[in-house]
Order: structure tokens, then sequence, then C-alpha cells
């Protein structure tokens, strides 16, 4: 592997992407109550414990921890596939997916920040993931521009392989089998 090939686009998704998923073990969400001062003291002098009441992306959610980890799966693909000069037969530009994953991711988490899980409050690190999986978006999008492509060259490129682009030009028409005219 050389890191030295990586563009930029591909680093700053590739390092978003471990960011996203390191983040995605720390707290997003909590309870919004108040323990009582001196509770946790006095619980822990009778041995009982209070529950911990933050829960990380993975606990959060039920579908955009998924969508995340796909989009994390490929922004680290595509900087490991520069990184060690694979190519790799897509269908659209591994730049593309990319930016187009991490869009779809931080709207996603986006969604969340805005209209949190019912009865939970944000805490710090779902702003964290927000940027992190913009930053995801964002190195897609860079890398797209340093390849010179754009989503609809690409959404072009995926028409005609899958049979919607332009039809082919009609076969030659045959010789005539008549001879020259005396």
């Amino acid at each position: 592997m050389d890191a030295a090939r990586l563009r930029t686009g591909e680093a700053i998704a590739g390092i978003s992407a471990v960011v996203l998923f390191i983040v995605m073990f720390l707290p997003w969400f909590g309870v919004d109550a108040e323990v009582p001062a001196g509770a946790e003291e006095a619980a822990e002098a009778i041995g009982v414990t209070i529950p911990d009441t933050s829960f990380n992306a993975w606990e959060s959610f039920d579908f955009i921890d998924l969508v995340l980890l796909v989009t994390i799966v490929v922004a680290v693909g595509m900087a490991i596939a520069t990184m060690t000069a694979r190519t790799t037969a897509l269908p659209v530009a591994a730049s593309g997916l990319t930016a187009g994953l991490g869009i779809l991711s931080t709207l996603l988490v986006l969604y969340r920040v805005v209209d949190p899980p019912e009865g939970l409050g944000r805490e710090f690190w779902v702003f964290i993931g927000l940027i992190a999986a913009g930053g995801i978006a964002y190195g897609g999008w860079y890398a797209m521009q340093e390849e010179g492509t754009s989503f609809g060259a690409e959404a072009d490129r995926l028409g005609d392989r899958t049979g919607g682009g332009d039809p082919p030009p009609p076969p030659p028409s045959p010789p005539s089998s008549q001879g020259p005219a005396a």
C-alpha cells in the first residue's frame, strides 16, 4: 500500500469514514433526565447501579446505522483500492458511489439531529457523526472533481450499461445484387 497515491478527496473520505466508524460507538443520544446531586454516591453505597442512559449510533437506529456502515465500507474501500493501485469494474466510479452514499448518510444523520428518537436528547457525538458523514460526502465529491467526472456523467455511464442509452446505429444495407445497367 502506498498512501502517496491517495488524492485529496479520497483521503478526506477515507479519514472521515474511519472517524465516523469510531464515533458510532460513542454516545449519540441520551435520556433527558438529571440525576440528583449525591444520588450516584448513595446508589453505590447500597450496591445499586444507575443504568447508563446514553445510546450510541448502533443502539439508536434501526436502519440508519446500516446505511452508515455501508457508506464507511465504500469510502474506506475506495481509499484502499487507490493505495493498492487496484482497479475495480464498477458500473459507476467509486468516487461517485462514495459521494452519493455520503450525501444520503449526511441527510439521514441530519434528520435525526433535527428529530431525535422519541424521548432522547442529542449528545455531543451525534454532531461529530454529522460532520464525519459530511466529510465523506465532500471527499467523494472532491474525488469526482479530481477525476473530472460528475453525477450526470455517471448517470449516463450507468444508463449506457443498462441499455438506457441511445440505440446503436442500424447495420449498413446489403449491397445490390444487380449488376451495372447496360
